[in-house]
């Protein structure tokens, strides 16, 4: 059920959400971008979307990553 709604909203995002195609080309392929965003949200927790796409298209660490280690 889930299924269609992602691809959905993975479509509107490819066509409309600039940050979203930096970051998916920075991955190169979608299977790695999701990959990538499954691995860092597992551990890490995100003040809000840009703070996750810049972190993608960067690789750096999101400022406040010490914070979240060291909680």
């Amino acid at each position: 059920m889930l299924a269609p709604a992602a691809e959905s909203l993975r479509r509107i995002c490819d066509c409309i959400e600039g940050l979203w195609i930096k970051a998916r080309e920075a991955k190169r392929t979608r299977k790695r971008f999701f990959e990538h965003i499954r691995t860092i949200t597992e551990y890490l927790v995100f003040p809000d979307w840009k703070t996750l796409m810049e972190t993608l298209i960067t690789s750096k660490p999101p400022p406040d990553l010490e914070k979240q280690i060291w909680a």
